[in-house]
């Protein structure tokens, strides 16, 4: 949704008019912005399950480098550092723990259910936030705390925890990946990996593209 928002009072407005107090908005570049919610599930977000195997296959094969690599230096035969990799059934094990692993990753993502992400673009960056209809399994699995007096209302009347909120200035932005046919935009910071997702809705893709290249012109250069 776009919207603009009124520091008078502090509540948005489709119109450059406000809706509560009927004042001019000013400074309507400043105060441009667009919000809207996501709701998925973790196990079937691509990004989401491709990243989690994807650093368990790095961290499965950095395991194998550091115990061939402290063979290679502890051992006065150095055919043993070999020997280790290839005849004492290190890499079966390792593609065993690997499988182990990720059925160990594809349970807790499945456990943690359906997740709401809030999403606003400002002038000063991206912000998300993610709502969860909170359960002790839920809050386990995203290793939070279930605390009911962090539990609020929901417009719909459902209780509702905020398990995570990220913010990211679009001067940190190092890397922007705008993915159509996923309906995905990518933001990275510099020297990591993927920082945030975002999913716009398909009618305001086009708008908030714009809005990116707007607020993003450091990456033209």
């Amino acid at each position: 949704m776009h919207v603009y928002y009124c520091k008078k009072c502090k509540q948005d407005s489709a119109s450059p008019i406000c809706e509560h107090c009927g004042m001019q908005i000013a400074s309507l570049r400043q105060n441009e912005r667009f919000k809207w919610c996501h709701i998925r599930t973790p196990l079937g977000d691509t990004p989401t399950l491709l990243g989690a195997l994807k650093l368990l296959a790095l961290s499965v094969i950095g395991l194998l480098l550091a115990i061939f690599l402290g063979e290679l230096i502890v051992s006065p035969d150095k055919k043993n550092a070999m020997m280790i990799i290839s005849a004492s059934g290190l890499l079966p094990w390792s593609l065993i723990l690997f499988a182990v692993c990720a059925a160990a990753i594809l349970l807790v993502l499945g456990l943690r259910g359906q997740e709401e992400l809030h999403f606003v673009l400002d002038s000063r960056g991206a912000h998300l936030q993610v709502w969860i209809s909170p359960t002790r399994i839920k809050c386990l699995t995203r290793f939070v705390a279930f605390d009911r007096y962090n539990l609020s209302q929901a417009p719909d009347g459902n209780l509702r925890m905020l398990v995570d909120e990220q913010h990211l200035l679009w001067n940190d932005v190092s890397r922007c990946e705008i993915r159509r046919h996923a309906g995905r935009i990518d933001l990275y910071r510099p020297g990591s990996f993927r920082f945030m997702s975002l999913y716009p809705e398909v009618e305001e893709m086009q708008s908030i593209e714009a809005y990116l290249q707007q607020n993003m012109k450091h990456l033209a250069r």
